[in-house]
């Protein structure tokens, strides 16, 4: 009954965002810190508006960006997950974008919220920066990678990262991405749901960068906060309205695991 519930609130409050407000790139002014938002695949949009929807509610002045990446129309999710040369290249054009807001907004502080298959485009992106330290809090939210895939390129141009892992994510992350694929092109469940792991014969420099990484691990204690612990489910208002800013400054409520080095 959580997931349901959770889900028709999540629902109801999307429609009510769009509705009133609309889907514009940037919404409010970048004075310290500006959060760019990258959604999974489908093009639905939903991590943007719901982002926002809460922020609004708990009153954050915090800007925000929403970055579009996805392939034709709105639902057309099987070439987002699988088509891996596209989504190089639009991880490359993110990485612009953050780049030309740097230079725009020197003093500002960079956030990126990636979402499911987001979380491949954002990773990506951190790439192509090259070890150019852009990023302050990456948030990789039910991220659609394999757990071994190398994080150390993208983790260089960020301060820190915190990872929302699932076991309960079963379908999605499970069964979808052991049959289609994930954004990487690996056929296994997720690290959305099983956790990163470190990949084999990483050299010391390399190694040392996922001390940066801190998963934040579902437990049935989220319920409360409005996470049931499904694939959109961490996306709730009340959810990301209590916990999403902490993460922002580095301190979260919920307990983080490092992986073991």
């Amino acid at each position: 009954m959580s997931f349901l519930t959770s889900r028709v609130s999540a629902i109801s409050s999307y429609f009510a965002e769009r509705l009133a407000f609309g889907l514009p790139e940037q919404v409010g002014t970048p004075r310290e810190e500006a959060l760019f938002i990258i959604d999974g695949v489908g093009g639905f949009q939903f991590a943007p508006l719901l982002v926002r929807r809460a922020l609004r509610q708990i009153g954050s002045p915090l800007c925000t960006v929403w970055f579009d990446w996805q392939y034709g129309l709105t639902g057309e999710i099987w070439t987002d997950l699988m088509w891996l040369r596209r989504n190089r290249v639009m991880g490359a054009k993110l990485a612009r974008k953050l780049l030309a807001f740097r230079r725009a907004n020197p003093g500002v502080r960079i956030h990126v919220l990636a979402v499911s298959g987001g979380a491949g485009i954002a990773v990506f992106a951190l790439e192509s920066l090259r070890g150019r330290p852009i990023v302050d809090t990456l948030v990789l939210t039910c991220p659609a990678l394999s757990p071994e895939y190398d994080l150390a390129p993208a983790l260089r141009t960020a301060n820190r990262c915190y990872a929302l892992v699932s076991e309960k994510d079963k379908f999605i992350l499970g069964l979808g991405t052991t049959l289609f694929g994930t954004t990487d092109r690996r056929f296994c469940s997720a690290a959305g749901r099983v956790g990163f792991r470190l990949p084999r014969n990483l050299s010391h420099d390399d190694r040392s960068e996922y001390e940066k990484l801190n998963e934040i691990l579902w437990t049935p204690e989220l319920r409360r906060d409005g996470h049931a612990g499904g694939h959109v489910s961490w996306s709730s208002v009340r959810f990301v309205g209590k916990h999403l800013l902490p993460l922002l400054r580095g301190e979260p409520l919920l307990p983080t695991r490092k992986l073991s080095l």
